[in-house]
């Protein structure tokens, strides 16, 4: 009935969709930043008075009245699949992963990888690959994963011989890359399943070998640089035994397990997978605990605090986003910008990649990762898929550039948190 009734444009409506827009743009300048908030106003403007911008971008403009009811109240606009994503499988995600934060996990992970790879050339820095790889896994987030894991690693790289800013890059690096690392995958593969739309299942298993080059990459990097400036183990005394670790440990790595068994086997929804995966490893945890901590209920408080501040985030990006699309949509400036984008590529894949990445590192210079794949999904997916090239790579390439948002500069939120931790 709303719908309906918002297509004769009432005063009720106008005032509902400008108020609406008006408190995104204000909680996107106060929580994400200005380069975002100027990219909407900019479509905002487009939108307005397109009519006299000069081809081949030339559309037709929309009245100030149209255009707050559109973008406030149509579910193609705001309050469309970005947003409706994000307040359903988005924040699941995000709780498994502030319960699993809450709990003995990180301590787990970070002793698992010690136990490993503490024995070898350079092992601290492979402790924090490792240790960030798992955690990230499940958090998603890569400040989050700088702060968890880097409280230790950064200090043991330090410690073992590796400069504090080398010592805070690789931190920052390793924790970067938990974003492409499923079953999380820093929540912009639920908007990819939203885009492409296919199962999220099919995303996670394309993205498991690319992310396994990322952390080889990294890994090999950081044997090579040990080797040069002859980086030595750890000192057996901070190894703990592997087996002791599996023995207390055995029980953490449950809700990882049944997180996949749901997903792939038991085909359930995202969100549904998520909570019975937060909740078995909120049972297993209260039970037996690892390294003398034990979940409890004050700490299931917490993470659901923390939940919250955590995705008001992505809930504000998502809604911005929405404004983005719906002007994409409702002038027709979406068409234009792929139609340019292939004419500017012709048959030549390389050229219109390169393009896209440039774009994802210059948008990554101010925004999150989830509003730089959104974007970047919008306006250049389209032209992507007119190639040869396999959608869901495609989509993982734009994600991946998009990620490096973490560590380029001048943000870089992963590298200031791990600069702060190394004092560098």
């Amino acid at each position: 009935t709303l719908f309906t009734e918002m297509v004769f444009k009432p005063w009720y409506g106008i005032l509902l969709g400008a108020v609406v827009i008006f408190a995104v743009l204000e909680a996107t300048r106060r929580l994400i930043g200005i380069t975002l908030l100027l990219v909407v106003a900019t479509f905002i403007l487009y939108a307005l008075f397109s009519r006299y911008v000069p081809p081949p971008f030339q559309g037709r403009s929309i009245t100030l009245d149209r255009l707050a009811v559109y973008l406030g109240v149509d579910a193609n606009a705001i309050l469309g699949g970005p947003l409706q994503i994000t307040c359903t499988i988005v924040i699941a995600f995000i709780f498994m992963g502030q319960v699993m934060s809450a709990g003995s996990a990180g301590t787990f992970f970070r002793e698992f990888a010690l136990a490993l790879f503490g024995r070898q050339k350079g092992g601290a820095a492979k402790v924090s690959i490792f240790s960030s790889l798992l955690f990230g896994s499940v958090s998603g987030s890569a400040v989050g994963n700088v702060v968890s894991t880097g409280m230790i690693t950064i200090d043991l790289m330090k410690r073992a011989g590796f400069a504090p800013r080398r010592a805070g890059a690789i931190e920052a690096v390793a924790s970067t890359g938990g974003q492409i690392v499923p079953p999380v995958m820093g929540a912009t593969a639920f908007l990819m399943a939203e885009f492409l739309q296919v199962p999220y299942s099919e995303i996670a298993l394309a993205a498991i070998v690319p992310a396994g080059l990322y952390y080889l990459a990294l890994w090999l990097s950081i044997d090579f640089n040990a080797a040069k400036n002859n980086i030595q183990a750890l000192d057996l005394s901070e190894i703990p035994r592997i087996r002791d670790i599996l023995k207390d440990g055995w029980h953490v790595p449950i809700p990882i397990v049944l997180l996949i068994v749901c997903l792939f086997w038991l085909h359930l929804t995202p969100q549904l997978s998520a909570i019975i995966a937060a909740t078995g490893f909120i049972v297993t945890d209260m039970i037996f605990g690892y390294g003398g901590k034990r979940m409890t209920v004050g700490n299931i408080g917490r993470a659901i605090v923390s939940t919250g501040y955590s995705v008001i985030d992505i809930i504000i990006v998502a809604a911005a986003a929405g404004i983005v699309i719906g002007i994409l949509s409702i002038t027709g400036l979406g068409f234009a910008i792929t139609l340019q984008l292939t004419n500017l590529a012709g048959e030549n894949v390389m050229a219109l990649l390169l393009v896209t990445a440039v774009a994802s590192i210059i948008l990554g210079m101010g925004m999150p990762t989830v509003a730089v794949y959104v974007l970047l999904a919008t306006m250049m997916g389209t032209a992507l898929g007119r190639t040869d090239l396999d959608p869901i790579a495609t989509h993982l390439f734009i994600m991946y550039f998009g990620m490096l948002s973490m560590i380029t500069p001048p943000v870089a939120l992963a590298s200031f948190a791990a600069a702060s931790l190394a004092k560098a």
